[in-house]
């Protein structure tokens, strides 16, 4: 623990110190085609300030919105360009493509019910990485890619990497929306989760979906087979509503059973941007040393000219 927070700690007092630096480019309004979804992706980007050198690719970060209007927040409440630019700046992170995706009130799992937001865990995590992949000099590998997220996002990018280990290496989740499956004779739960869950489980809300959704029953089958794990970084308030910070913490442990690298960090803080711009820092400093943009191959060694 002390060489997890002393990390952050560094970071935090670099991100502080660092010099005068160039800004990175935020394009928003950005579209992608989905055919999972019939139409448009509508998406915001950082890109660093400079290009990656010939031949070398830049690692990119999915970073996913909370509940509600969703498509700005990370930007304009959380700040996310600044953090950004000083992260990259310092040393502390490579620089780095941020993608930051619009979906609504979906909770990022396929819903084709009719009135539902459709099939958008499979638009974001098949057609959106293509796009991306396609427009940009990204790292086309999972040691390259990572998917992060705050609130039902943290959900979401856990839900991403859990059923997609090949698509990314790492996953953080700040604040996340993690619990249990419910069952039938938990009538206060299911009181709730009609009112929480914005009819992506169906409506009324049906609790054989949620669980077939669940991120708890995922974890035993993490690195079956020749599937990678994914690392998790799990990050929550303890002001943090809901049974917010008794759910990550289990999960912390059930992935640490798994023998998944999973990083637990419990904080002072409310569901609120004061605590998630905060946290993005360290979960930062976390991920910079588990992303890889050359995707494991080596660095051909520059020629020197001299004859052998």
């Amino acid at each position: 623990m002390r060489s997890r927070l002393s990390l952050a700690a560094a970071l935090a007092s670099l991100l502080a110190a660092a010099p005068a630096h160039a800004s990175g480019i935020v394009e928003r309004g950005l579209t992608a085609p989905s055919r999972a979804l019939g139409h448009p992706i509508h998406y915001n980007l950082y890109l660093p300030a400079k290009s990656p050198p010939p031949g070398a690719r830049w690692p990119v970060l999915y970073l996913l919105h909370g509940g509600g209007p969703g498509e700005a927040d990370w930007l304009d409440a959380g700040g996310l360009a600044f953090t950004m630019d000083k992260a990259v700046a310092s040393g502390a992170l490579p620089p780095t493509v941020v993608v930051m995706p619009f979906a609504g009130d979906s909770w990022y799992v396929n819903n084709r019910d009719p009135g539902g937001a459709g099939a958008m865990e499979t638009a974001l995590t098949r057609d959106l990485v293509d796009a991306i992949d396609a427009k940009l000099p990204t790292a086309d590998c999972r040691q390259g890619r990572a998917v992060a997220g705050l609130s039902t996002g943290g959900y979401g990018a856990l839900l991403f990497a859990f059923d997609h280990p090949s698509l990314y290496g790492a996953a953080i989740s700040l604040s996340g929306s993690i619990s249990p499956p419910i069952g039938p004779q938990m009538k206060a739960r299911l009181r709730r989760a009609e009112r929480l869950y914005d009819g992506a489980f169906g409506r009324p809300f049906r609790f054989a979906r949620f669980n077939a959704m669940n991120l708890f029953p995922r974890v035993p089958l993490l690195g079956v087979g020749l599937k990678p794990k994914p690392a998790v970084y799990l990050d929550a308030g303890d002001q943090d509503p809901s049974g917010i910070v008794q759910g990550t913490t289990e999960l912390h442990l059930a992935l640490l059973r798994r023998g998944v690298d999973s990083t637990l960090r419990i904080v002072g803080g409310r569901h609120e941007w004061a605590l998630w711009k905060r946290e993005l820092v360290p979960a930062l400093a976390w991920l910079a040393p588990r992303l890889d943009a050359t995707c494991g191959q080596p660095v051909a060694a520059a020629k020197t000219g001299d004859a052998d």
